[in-house]
């Protein structure tokens, strides 16, 4: 069953919480498609002041793309689904509020991306990061090989790309990859939320278009990128081989 999106509402805050099999929260394709709509609806909404995401529990926030799905793509429908993960980090990057990622687990590959589309990340102490991708035989394909140096440089953006090893919270603060590790870091992202409340929502809204103009990059480029990957031969089973071993 594909991972489903709860909303909830209070006041100016919206809490939008990703709820998947075995707490996972996996990005299937129609959950991307989901997340893309209520992200498009809600850009449209008056009032709101600040937008969280998290996911369910606290195994992890989202370990990334459903690798049976990613498996069967061909270059062309790689192409595709690299562009649909694309408008989606693009809507939080550029939703009219500020986001707050509230990452309370694992935020690996796809979810990673997610997270860096977010203007603010707070972490659990217990998460941790990884894009495995090129243990795989493909890339980040939602934009983190975009966003990411911005956010940590070039350096780090490589090493945690090309080696795919896995970083825990306090790397990740250090690094600059999330901006500080709070223990109940879904009531944190709340207070932090809160407190955007008394700012002015139209200076906020400008500052963050402002500082996003220094950051438009080559997101096509990484779509066809992604896509030549699967025209590697083999890839298909690595990535059901590493499917199957997560479970």
């Amino acid at each position: 069953m594909p991972t489903r999106i709860l909303e909830e509402r209070r006041d100016g805050v919206v809490t939008l919480t990703l709820e998947g099999e075995h707490g996972l929260n996996i990005l299937h394709r129609a959950t991307l498609e989901a997340l893309r709509q209520i992200l498009l609806r809600l850009s449209q909404q008056a009032g709101l002041t600040a937008l969280v995401l998290t996911g369910s529990g606290d195994r992890a926030f989202s370990a990334g793309a459903n690798l049976n799905e990613i498996a069967e793509l061909t270059p062309a429908a790689a192409l595709d689904f690299s562009h649909l993960g694309q408008s989606v980090t693009a809507l939080l990057a550029d939703f009219p509020a500020p986001v707050i990622a509230a990452l309370n687990g694992l935020a690996y590959g796809g979810g990673l991306e997610l997270a860096l589309a977010c203007d603010l990340r707070l972490a659990a102490p217990h998460a941790r990061f990884c894009y495995p991708a090129s243990k795989l035989g493909i890339l980040p394909g939602f934009g983190g090989t975009q966003r990411c140096p911005g956010i940590i440089g070039t350096a780090r953006t490589k090493e945690l790309m090309f080696l795919g090893r896995v970083i825990d919270a306090e790397c990740a603060e250090r690094w600059g990859l999330v901006n500080a590790v709070a223990e109940d870091v879904k009531t944190e992202a709340m207070r932090w939320a809160e407190e955007l409340e008394g700012r002015d929502a139209y200076a906020l809204r400008q500052t963050k278009e402002t500082i996003g103009m220094t950051e438009r990059a080559d997101f096509f480029f990484e779509q066809e990128a992604f896509a030549n990957c699967f025209r590697q031969p083999g890839i298909q089973d690595r990535l059901r081989a590493w499917e199957a071993a997560k479970r």
